[in-house]
């Protein structure tokens, strides 16, 4: 067995080295500039796969708005410049709507399923077109007093939390999971329980042993490493993609976390149909769907695919919804908790938010929908978390579907296209002092700020969710998830660091250290740190404590779980 295959990876070897010799040295002149490699490899080793957004924004700054690197046999397209991906990625949306799919994450661990590395074409369309009534900008404004009853749990959450992240050690188990006693759980408990609402007509009524939970969130750290580009050799050598399961570990092992997701997923879809069964006319996504599914006369639909009708089957329906579930459960809950590090690193800017939300909001009540156009200045403080510290660094990749030219540069069919919003936000050109965190910059008094995250190019401040066909669906409910839970917690409790022992000084994550601080994998995450929160007074403690049993009497009108705590 072992001549054969030595004999397989000679010819290999040959072969790329033939065909990477024999380039046409016309098309390596007109293709962007960017850093020298090395034969077979290309620039695959000077790129740190796990965390490579700090090299290419080094990169952007040496070759200029566009560059080319090689990563194995994949063409890679680096854009650095809002101007070129609005561009490319938005106006030629024709050409660049598909995916660069990694082998690993997507074929194996997906099984070519799930929104996120799905080609364009026929069953990408029938599954935006599916999600749009339930994400749209019109359904996502019905989710609004989901959203409004969950953040009022959050807050009361994060109040009876105190100061359990600090006087315990708490954060990372064993396993590698955030653990039940930090305050990030009660966060992602508020994400995943609107999503699921959204998604599955439920929700998750406790954070605490709650293993589903957990699960969830496994998954979400799981595919973000596996789908880094460059993190598998089988992702940029195909032929890698024949060797047996012994010597391709990474098959084996994605194999096994598909099986994982399968069951999740495919358990809640299944939950679905025995609720549409049992009569109970439940809301949420996959309910609608499923009842809409069956009307057309297609109740049965075990597969893969699309029906006769691109209806989806059962298994593409079960990773289509749980990709959204995952997505929109990890990107707001680790936003939330990127601005806490922020105001905690930024107190002067915390306190003039705060002495906003005071001013209009008082301690009757809490902030609500209304209060958004009087809190410009609040408004910009999140907007300028999602531009210093964008939690995909370099969004989602594009791929080619036919050969294009930019500024007289050649972009190969079938290349990988990144819209490096890394660099983007740190652009000189668009941004004053960039790497500053200065929320004024989005900030002027007596007028609303508005969002700006797009899709329209002419109107965007930062690019945190994406571009043209790729621009993410659920972009309003992220929006109004972190307006109305940050509103609340600045409101309504005081949060702090630890102080060090000798020096009384805060202790808190340094935010300009990649390593120490951010997550590697495609979305950078702050690692676990420790926050003690208290109510801000005990009228402010009153009225979160009503507030939360209020809602109780909401669940059971709605029918859903009560908390448990």
């Amino acid at each position: 067995m072992i001549v054969p295959l030595l004999t397989v990876l000679s010819l290999s070897f040959i072969f790329l080295l033939f065909r990477r010799l024999k380039e046409d040295s016309s098309r390596r002149r007109i293709l962007p500039p960017g850093p020298s490699g090395i034969p077979i490899l290309g620039n695959l080793l000077q790129l740190p796969a796990l965390r490579p957004h700090p090299k290419l924004c080094e990169w952007a700054s040496q070759y200029g708005e566009i560059l080319y690197v090689k990563l194995g046999g994949q063409d890679v397209i680096v854009l650095n410049t809002a101007e070129a991906a609005d561009e490319l990625l938005s106006r030629r949306s024709h050409n660049y709507s598909s995916r660069a799919m990694p082998h690993v994450a997507h074929d194996l661990l997906r099984d070519g399923l799930g929104i996120t590395f799905m080609g364009y074409g026929t069953s990408w369309r029938a599954l935006r077109k599916a999600l749009q009534v339930a994400l749209g900008p019109g359904p996502s404004k019905n989710l609004r007093p989901m959203q409004e009853y969950e953040s009022r749990v959050m807050l009361y959450d994060l109040m009876r939390h105190g100061d359990n992240s600090v006087v315990r050690d708490c954060g990372i188990n064993a396993h590698g999971e955030v653990t039940d006693s930090h305050w990030y759980a009660p966060v992602r408990r508020y994400a995943t329980s609107v999503t699921l609402f959204a998604i599955y007509g439920k929700r998750t009524n406790r954070f605490q042993n709650n293993p589903n939970l957990h699960l969830i969130y496994d998954v979400v750290d799981n595919f973000s490493r596996m789908s880094q580009p460059g993190n598998y050799l089988a992702d940029v050598f195909p032929f890698l993609r024949h060797f047996p399961d012994i010597l391709a570990p990474w098959r084996v092992k994605a194999r096994k976390f598909h099986l994982r997701e399968k069951g999740l997923w495919e358990g809640l879809v299944e939950e679905c149909k025995t609720v549409m069964q049992d009569g109970e006319d439940r809301g949420g996504f996959v309910n609608s769907y499923l009842r809409a599914r069956a009307k057309a006369g297609q109740e049965n639909a075990p597969g893969r695919g699309l029906t006769e009708g691109d209806w989806m089957q059962d298994k593409f329906l079960a990773f289509a919804a749980g990709s959204v579930l995952e997505a929109g459960s990890d990107t707001t809950a680790m936003t939330i908790a990127t601005f806490v590090l922020y105001m905690l690193n930024h107190p002067q800017v915390l306190q003039k938010a705060r002495e906003e939300i005071d001013a209009v909001v008082g301690t009757e009540r809490m902030p609500d929908w209304d209060d958004e156009e009087r809190l410009p200045y609040f408004v910009a403080c999140i907007k300028e978390t999602m531009r210093h510290r964008p939690l995909v660094p370099l969004g989602i990749p594009h791929a080619t579907m036919e050969d294009d030219f930019y500024k007289g540069y050649h972009i190969p069919k079938g290349c990988m296209v990144i819209g490096n919003i890394w660099a983007m936000h740190r652009d000189s050109e668009r941004f004053y002092n960039p790497t500053a965190f200065i929320p004024e910059r989005f900030y002027e008094e007596g007028k609303p700020t508005r969002w700006g995250t797009g899709p329209i190019s002419q109107e965007r401040d930062h690019y945190s969710f994406g571009w043209g066909r790729r621009f993410c669906q659920g972009s309003h409910i992220a929006e109004a998830s972190l307006f109305i839970t940050l509103s609340r917690l600045l409101w309504g409790l005081d949060f702090s660091a630890p102080l060090d022992p000798k020096t009384q000084r805060p202790i808190l994550p340094d935010i300009a250290n990649e390593e120490a601080t951010w997550s590697e994998g495609f979305v950078s995450i702050p690692n676990p740190y420790k926050v003690r929160f208290a109510p801000r007074s005990a009228k402010h403690a009153e009225l979160i404590c009503d507030e939360f049993e209020a809602v109780q009497a909401e669940w059971r009108r709605m029918r859903l779980d009560v908390d448990e705590r």
